[in-house]
C-alpha cells in the first residue's frame, strides 16, 4: 500500500516512516510538512493512505481535510495527532477513516495505519 505521510515534525514523520516501512506491504510514496504540500503531494502521488497530523502550517484541518479528499477520492484519510478529531476538524470529521493519537507506541500506530486502507475500501 503505497502511504503518503504529513506532519510539520519532520522527526516523528521519520520515526513513523521507519515503523511504516517495517511492513512489507509498504511503501511511501511522500512526505510534506504543510497543509499545502501535503495537498500537493496527495494530488501527485495517488496514495492509499495519507497519515496527516491536524495541527500543520497551512490551511485549517476542516479545509486540509477537505483539499486532501479532492486531491485523492480514493485515499484513506488517516489522522495521527494530539488533537481531537471532532473538536478540531468540525464539520470535516467524516472524512477521517481512522484516528490514532499520537501516545500510541509506533509499531501499533502503523498495524491501525494499514488496517485503515482495508477498512476504507470496505465501506
Amino acid at each position: 500500500m503505497r502511504i503518503l505521510l504529513c506532519d510539520d515534525a519532520a522527526e516523528l514523520r521519520a520515526l513513523l516512516r521507519s515503523a511504516l516501512e517495517a511492513r512489507q506491504e509498504v511503501s511511501i510514496v511522500g512526505e510534506a510538512g504543510t497543509g499545502d504540500d501535503a495537498v500537493a503531494l496527495a494530488a501527485s502521488t495517488q496514495p492509499d493512505i495519507v497519515v496527516l497530523d491536524l495541527e500543520m502550517p497551512g490551511p485549517d484541518a476542516p479545509a486540509l481535510l477537505t483539499g486532501l479528499r479532492a486531491a485523492a477520492p480514493a485515499a484513506a484519510l488517516v489522522t495521527f495527532s494530539g488533537h481531537d478529531p471532532v473538536v478540531v476538524a468540525g464539520p470535516a470529521v467524516g472524512e477521517i477513516a481512522v484516528h490514532v493519537p499520537k501516545t500510541t507506541e509506533l509499531t501499533a500506530a502503523a498495524r491501525t495505519i494499514c488496517a485503515a486502507q482495508r477498512n476504507h475500501h470496505r465501506s
